[in-house]
């Protein structure tokens, strides 16, 4: 009987775990890349998907994610916003639509994912002039239900 008992609380727990749910919700200015979101579930799991747009093509875009929102102008070739703190960073390169997506499972196993998540993505360049260029997106907010 305690086994059977044992069985059903970790199936409940999945199944709590799966109805979890996330809010994703897009704040802040751009200066020109758009940068969107999506969790969705994904078998026993959730996977998110974070894509930016209106970037320029082939180009290197930091895919930055935070916990905290900050809003924090920056000046590379203009004003643009850091709106998140720095917490991971990875640089990819964005297709000849000037468009990147990274998905991946979400972390946390069963017990799902608790806090907040900030993501923004920053497309940097150099004009005629090696000068740094950098116009950053922006943000997506994500939270668990």
């Amino acid at each position: 009987m305690r086994n059977i008992l044992s069985l059903a609380a970790l199936l409940l727990t999945l199944a709590t775990a799966n109805a979890q749910g996330f809010t994703v919700t897009q704040y802040g200015p751009s200066c020109g890349p758009v940068a969107t979101g999506a969790v969705l579930p994904q078998g026993n799991h959730w996977r998110f998907a974070f894509t930016v747009s209106n970037a320029e093509p082939r180009v290197s875009v930091m895919n930055i994610i935070g916990v905290s929102e900050q809003n924090i102008p920056i000046n590379f070739g203009g004003i643009c916003n850091l709106l998140t703190d720095i917490a991971f960073f990875q640089v990819h390169q964005t297709d000849a639509a000037g468009t990147y997506t990274w998905s991946h499972s979400m972390p946390g196993g069963i017990g799902g994912f608790s806090g907040h998540a900030y993501v923004q993505f920053a497309e940097i360049t150099f004009d005629a002039a090696n000068n740094l260029i950098v116009r950053t997106s922006n943000g997506v907010h994500v939270i668990p239900n």
